[in-house]
């Protein structure tokens, strides 16, 4: 990866950060926050599976699972490359 890449994926990260409110979460706390939020949304989904027939809050709760997911693994990265 280039630094330019590296520099733009970087604005992107914390542009997403910002939005979603998540910015202001110290980063020793960060990857703690997204286990838990990860526990209640599969516990959410698991409900829904089991007990309605409500397609669209099963989905966004499938989609919330795999956006934490992908954000678990980024922060995992970037912590990653900082003590590198």
């Amino acid at each position: 990866m280039t630094r330019t890449n590296e520099v733009s994926e970087n604005k992107q990260i914390w542009r997403v950060l910002l939005e979603a409110g998540l910015i202001d979460i110290p980063p020793a706390e960060f990857a703690q926050r997204i286990k838990e939020a990860k526990h209640v949304v599969m516990g959410r989904l698991s409900e829904l599976l089991e007990h309605t027939t409500d397609i669209r809050e099963r989905d966004a709760a499938a989609y919330s699972l795999a956006t934490l997911k992908k954000l678990e693994h980024t922060v995992s990265r970037s912590g990653r490359r900082a003590s590198d």
